[in-house]
C-alpha cells in the first residue's frame, strides 16, 4: 500500500460562528460549507496537518444523509451518532492515489465506499474541491479515519497554504481508547499498514510508514478518540487545553 499521512482531525464544535481557542493560542481560518452535509468549519493550519473544527447548520439534511450507505461512513456521522456530544470524531489519512489505495483495500477484503468527490464554498465564493474514501466495515469499535486526495498537486497547496500555518506547532501524537485494544489494533494494522512502535500491557503505539506521528490505543471503559499532543516550539513548559470535549496537551520541544 502507498505511504500514508495525517492531513487533518475532526473536531466537533457547537456554536462554532462564537469560537475561538483560548487567547487566541491557534489562529482559525474561514473554511466553508459542506451543502451536501450540512456542515461548516473552520480550520487551524498546524506545521504538518491541520485541525478541521466542524459544526451543523442545517441538522435536517445530516439527519437524512446519515442514512444512506455513504452517509453512515461520512466524516461528520459520528457527530449524530454521539448524539451531537462534542469532541473529536475522527481522523483523516493523505493519500496521492485515491483511485490505487481503493484496489489496494479491496485486495485485502476490505470493504471500502466511495471515492466521494466533494467541495466547500467560501464567503467569496471560492471552491475547494477533493475526493474522500471511506473504510465501511461495520465491525470497529473506534469510528476509522477516512482518506482524502486533494483536487490539485500537494506542492501547489502546500505553497498556498505556508502562510496560513502555525509552524511552531506541530502534532506528536493522538490518543484514543477502546474497549477492545486488540481489536482496534489489529483493524488499524490491517487497514492502514500501520507498524508497531511500543507495546505495554495497557498501551499499544502505531505509526503510519510515511508519517512520523503516533497513535496511542490504550484499554478503556469506552472507545474514541481523547486527546491529541502538540509540540509548542515557544514554550519552555508543558501546558493542557480541555477544550470541547478534547483534551490539548501541549509539550515543549
Amino acid at each position: 500500500m502507498q505511504y500514508l499521512k495525517l492531513d487533518h482531525l475532526v473536531h466537533y464544535i457547537q456554536h462554532l460562528d462564537n469560537f475561538k481557542y483560548p487567547g487566541h493560542l491557534l489562529t482559525l481560518q474561514q473554511g466553508g460549507q459542506h451543502e451536501k452535509l450540512g456542515t461548516y468549519n473552520r480550520l487551524a493550519y498546524l506545521n504538518n496537518a491541520y485541525i478541521e473544527l466542524i459544526d451543523v447548520y442545517k441538522p435536517d439534511v445530516l439527519q437524512k444523509i446519515i442514512k444512506t450507505d455513504e452517509g453512515r461512513v461520512s466524516f461528520p456521522s459520528k457527530i449524530v451518532q454521539d448524539n451531537y456530544a462534542q469532541g473529536l470524531k475522527t481522523l483523516a489519512f493523505r493519500t496521492q492515489d485515491i483511485e490505487q489505495l481503493k484496489l489496494d483495500l479491496e485486495k485485502k477484503d476490505v470493504e471500502v465506499i466511495g471515492p466521494v468527490n466533494m467541495q466547500r464554498e467560501n464567503m467569496k465564493g471560492d471552491k475547494t474541491s477533493w475526493k474522500l474514501l471511506y473504510i465501511a466495515d461495520p465491525d470497529y469499535r473506534v469510528k476509522p479515519p477516512f482518506f482524502i486526495q486533494w483536487n490539485e498537486q500537494e506542492d501547489t497547496r502546500n505553497e498556498k497554504l505556508a502562510s496560513l500555518r502555525q509552524n511552531e506547532f506541530i502534532i506528536q501524537s493522538v490518543e484514543l481508547t477502546s474497549t477492545e485494544r486488540e481489536h482496534t489494533v489489529n483493524k488499524w494494522q490491517r487497514w492502514f499498514d500501520m507498524e508497531i512502535i511500543n507495546e505495554t500491557e495497557s498501551v499499544t503505539t502505531l505509526k503510519l510508514m510515511g508519517d512520523e506521528i503516533l497513535f496511542n490505543i490504550s484499554d478503556g471503559n469506552d472507545s474514541g478518540y481523547k486527546s491529541v499532543t502538540i509540540k509548542d516550539n515557544k514554550t519552555t513548559s508543558p501546558y493542557t487545553l480541555i477544550i470541547r470535549g478534547l483534551s490539548y496537551k501541549f509539550i515543549a520541544d
